[in-house]
């Protein structure tokens, strides 16, 4: 082969000129590259979603002119939910406290980094299941409020709770 950057002096000019450099992140030169992704916003507040979908639910289900409350029928929601609560999350949260302990079998990189990652994700499930007990704590209130009002005949109540997602 001839011609430039061919033989010998090909190799030679390869091994040394400076390679290309990236451009600056921010410069626009790479597609995608004018920005970095903005940083994480705060965690949602599971115990108003929670509150906000007992509410929601009801709302729903009670604006229908045929519909009668059932103490019977909410009490047997209300009494799953608590069984979950104190026995299904718990019991999860209780096998979950191992799954951000992992320890790496080795000190390479690869141990460790799998070690690094099994414990990040051990971590987001634990905060997965702390936000899904606080959801259904705070749903499981709201319904218990909402039966209270009913036994109690709290109309201020019970039209406070029906105008979830109305507008005024």
């Amino acid at each position: 082969m001839t011609g430039p950057g061919s033989g010998l002096q090909g190799i030679y000019n390869q091994l040394n000129t400076t390679p290309p450099q990236a451009p600056p992140p921010g410069s626009g030169l790479i597609q995608g590259a004018t920005s970095a992704p903005p940083p994480p916003g705060p965690p949602p507040n599971y115990g108003e979603l929670g509150k906000g979908q007992a509410k929601a639910d009801f709302a729903a289900a009670s604006a229908n002119g045929g519909w009668e409350f059932d103490p019977e029928a909410m009490d047997k929601v209300i009494k799953s939910l608590e069984a979950c609560i104190d026995k299904d999350f718990s019991r999860a949260q209780n096998e979950a406290t191992w799954l951000n302990q992992i320890k790496p079998p080795g000190t390479e990189v690869g141990s460790e980094g799998y070690a690094a990652a099994a414990n990040s994700s051990g971590a987001a499930y634990q905060a997965f299941l702390q936000g899904a007990r606080e959801y259904t704590w705070s749903y499981l209130e709201t319904l218990i409020a909402i039966r209270k009002a009913y036994q109690e005949q709290d109309q201020a109540a019970l039209d406070a709770l029906r105008q979830i997602g109305k507008t005024a």
